[in-house]
C-alpha cells in the first residue's frame, strides 16, 4: 500500500514524521459518501478512489498534514461562527510547519504569507476580514468534523492529550525539529 510506504520512505527521510506516523491506523474507507481523508487521532481515514487520483507529492503532504492536525490539536474544535474559516485557519497552521519540516505543499494548500508565525485562533480571526474564503479549498475534512462523515467516530479529548503528550516528547527530542517546529510542539 502507498500510503504504508510513504511511512517507510519519512523513516529515512524524516524521522519525526515516521514516529509520529506509527501512532495512525491506516484505514481505508469504500463508502460512496466519504470521498477525502480525514483522522480521529487513532485512525487516518482515506477513501481509495480518491487516493488514487493523488500524486506520491499530495499524498505524502495530505498524510503529513492530517499528522499534524493531531500533534497542533485539532481534533478537537472550539465552538466557532464559521467551521470552514476554522479549518483554513487550523490548515494554516499546519502548513506552516510542513514548510518548516521541508514538506512540499501542494499549490492550492490554504496558507496565508501575511499569518505565518499566528496560532489558528489568530488566523481564524484574521480571515473574518478575507473576502474570499469560500473559495479557499481544503484536502481533507477537519478532524473535529469527521463524524458528521463517519457517524462511528467522535472526537475524544483523551486522545488529544495523548496527542499532546506527543507533541512535549518529540519537542524535548528536537535535534531533527527546525526550532520553530520544536518551539510550537513544546508548547502544546
Amino acid at each position: 500500500m502507498k500510503w504504508q510506504a510513504d511511512r517507510e520512505t519519512w523513516a529515512e527521510t524524516l524521522p519525526v514524521m515516521g514516529f509520529l506516523s506509527q501512532f495512525l491506523t491506516l484505514f481505508p474507507v469504500t463508502e460512496q459518501h466519504f470521498g477525502s481523508a480525514s483522522t480521529d487521532g487513532k485512525f487516518l481515514y482515506f477513501c481509495p478512489r480518491y487516493s488514487a487520483t493523488l500524486t506520491e507529492e499530495a499524498r505524502l503532504y495530505l498524510q503529513a498534514h492530517l499528522i499534524w492536525h493531531c500533534v497542533a490539536g485539532h481534533l478537537i474544535a472550539p465552538l466557532v461562527a464559521s467551521r470552514h474559516r476554522w479549518h483554513l485557519a487550523c490548515d494554516h497552521e499546519v502548513n506552516t510547519l510542513l514548510l518548516a519540516l521541508g514538506v512540499a505543499l501542494p499549490v492550492d494548500a490554504p496558507l496565508f504569507p501575511v499569518c505565518v508565525g499566528r496560532n489558528a485562533m489568530e488566523v481564524y480571526r484574521w480571515l473574518a476580514g478575507h473576502p474570499g474564503t469560500s473559495l479557499e479549498v481544503t484536502a481533507d475534512i477537519h478532524p473535529a468534523e469527521l463524524c458528521w462523515h463517519l457517524p462511528d467516530t467522535q472526537p475524544d479529548e483523551r486522545i488529544a492529550m495523548l496527542w499532546r503528550h506527543r507533541a512535549q516528547l518529540i519537542a524535548k527530542d528536537s535535534s531533527g525539529l527546525p526550532e520553530r517546529v520544536a518551539k510550537f510542539c513544546e508548547a502544546r
